[in-house]
């Protein structure tokens, strides 16, 4: 049917999925890491929020351009239903015109605003774990700004989470990371990325051990599941193949192959067959 409504409605739409779809890409990055989904993230929702307070009147614009380009009506339809008549003074505006503005704004209050309010909320609802993550692990790249006290009380909380893992020496390591932060590593607040390769390039890493154990904690935790969604892909494919003819063993090799076929690309195969080699030698050095 051609109406501007549903047009509106495509409109609001793609609006809505494009901001997302921009986002999308960013924390599909295998080099993402939890800190910039998070960033990412609430500057998207930032977005949305804008788009719900002041994004009606433009998209409505264009979407009324579009229909005039494409040959469309320009109004707004009202429910079919019976009213009555009267007859219009000479000093009262049109009808129509005044149905039309209710229309616009009757469709703002129930469909557009109901439909960002909605993709707000699940935004706002999924993604709080990964703020609580970067939260509860910012004391490690952070601890610049921080107090002692902040620093003690973080510390003690990341410690109770991972204490197989991590020790509370760490408060002293994040302590002692705070006076000699500026002059090894400049003013610049380093992302957790960039401290670990930073620890590990300036010869620190004895000096901070749980440091850098908390940090890889961090950095290795998946920001999304699209890795995941590959792998299962990946499985499908060779098990579809293959599985009718092979073992268990063999197909789940051939699928961590698949899997990281760009570290299977860069590995040493005759390197790798020759160690093979002489640990199954049957034959004794005389």
């Amino acid at each position: 049917t051609e109406r501007v409504n549903c047009l509106l409605l495509a409109s609001i739409w793609f609006k809505i999925l494009k901001s997302i779809d921009i986002v999308n890409r960013v924390l599909q990055c295998k080099s993402g890491t939890l800190d910039v989904a998070s960033k990412n993230l609430s500057s998207l929702i930032e977005d949305l929020h804008k788009i719900r307070n002041e994004g009606y009147d433009n998209i409505l614009n264009e979407t009324l351009i579009v229909a005039k380009n494409i040959g469309w009506p320009q109004y707004f339809e009202e429910e079919l239903k019976r009213t009555r008549k009267r007859k219009r003074h000479i000093d009262e505006d049109d009808e129509n015109e005044n149905a039309d503005d209710h229309q616009r704004t009757k469709f703002k209050n129930d469909v557009f605003n109901i439909i960002l309010d909605s993709v707000i909320g699940d935004m706002t609802v999924r993604f709080e774990s990964v703020h609580s993550l970067c939260e509860r692990f910012s004391v490690l790249w952070l601890n610049k700004e921080m107090t002692i006290d902040q620093i003690q009380e973080k510390t003690t909380r990341l410690v109770k989470q991972y204490p197989k893992d991590l020790g509370d020496e760490l408060t002293d390591e994040l302590q002692s990371l705070k006076l000699i932060y500026s002059a090894n590593f400049g003013e610049k607040t380093l992302s957790p990325w960039d401290l670990l390769n930073a620890i590990k390039t300036s010869n620190l890493e004895n000096l901070f051990p749980n440091l850098t154990v908390a940090l890889r904690i961090f950095i290795t935790i998946p920001a999304t599941v699209a890795s995941a969604e590959r792998s299962f892909s990946v499985l499908k494919r060779v098990k579809n193949v293959l599985r009718s003819t092979m073992c268990q063993n063999r197909l789940s090799s051939l699928e961590v192959l698949a899997v990281e076929k760009e570290l299977a690309k860069n590995t040493n195969l005759d390197a790798a067959i020759d160690g093979f080699a002489m640990k199954k030698a049957r034959k004794g050095t005389l």
